[in-house]
């Protein structure tokens, strides 16, 4: 099998790692669709009452007492009722689970966060862990999510369906802009001897010799590299004549990737010197 004779690096933006938030509204959506639990809209101080003498076999009848004005979604709903055909009573889809909203902003903030504050090393992990157990401790106490949003005034997180596909699918689109359409344009491409470095959008692409180049990855956030990255991180070029350092920040797979790029400027370097 022949070697490769040319590597191209894309360097990603902070946007790649926003990945999480698409994948796991799309879910959510799902999880609340199949669910097919609906939304109603009720004014203050209702009352609902279970009626015995009007409830059939598997149907259980309540009675609502509202205070006027009646909401727009009671009056849609009792249309749609008294008019078979005309589609769903409550026609907003939302899941009953107490943990799921919760979770997705979680998880939303989360990312935020690693995005925009590294942490480095040891903290990266501590973190990471105290997460982990916190999440764990909330979920396998009974009902934990339920009490934990009682005891802050019971305000539960509810995000409908249409909620999580709206910033799913944002989300979805700006990250598919980004990391197949921009980030396209910022770059390091090797062969034999040579580097071709473009270190933002728009500019111009640097030639460097591969002899005066000394090559190092950096690897230390673990919820940004490990987590969510691919096992990415940043590639950090040292020109050893004039110590300037170029940084590609956030390339994929970057652990084989790197041997492979420094292969190839050993390769170079061994021939020149024995020609």
């Amino acid at each position: 099998m022949p070697q490769q004779r040319e590597i191209t690096l894309i360097s990603h933006s902070m946007l790649f790692y926003w990945w999480p938030i698409w994948v796991l509204g799309y879910i959510m959506a799902l999880v609340t669709y199949f669910e097919d639990h609906r939304l109603a809209i009720l004014p203050a101080a209702t009352t609902v009452v279970e009626s015995s003498t009007a409830s059939e076999k598997g149907f259980a009848a309540y009675t609502l007492t509202v205070k006027e004005p009646i909401t727009k979604s009671l009056e849609q709903a009792a249309r749609a009722t008294s008019t078979p055909g005309d589609g769903a009573p409550f026609k907003t889809r939302i899941s009953q689970k107490a943990w799921l909203g919760p979770l997705f902003c979680v998880v939303l903030l989360i990312t935020v966060l690693i995005t925009n504050v590294p942490l480095r090393g040891v903290w990266s992990f501590v973190v990471l862990l105290m997460l982990v157990v916190l999440a764990l401790v909330i979920t396998l106490v009974p009902n934990g999510w339920d009490n934990l949003l009682a005891a802050v005034g019971n305000l539960h997180i509810h995000i409908n369906l249409a909620g999580y596909l709206f910033i799913a699918t944002a989300v979805l689109i700006l990250w598919v802009v980004s990391v197949f359409i921009f980030d396209q344009r910022t770059y390091m491409r090797v062969t034999p001897g040579h580097i071709a470095i473009c270190e933002h959008i728009g500019a111009s692409i640097r030639d460097i010799n591969g002899d005066r180049v000394e090559v190092e990855k950096k690897r230390d956030d673990m919820f940004r590299h490990w987590l969510l990255g691919f096992f990415s991180g940043d590639i950090v070029l040292r020109l050893t004549d004039s110590k300037e350092e170029i940084r590609l920040p956030n390339v994929l797979w970057i652990g084989w990737r790197i041997e492979q790029v420094q292969r190839l400027i050993r390769e170079k370097t061994t021939v020149s010197r024995t020609t």
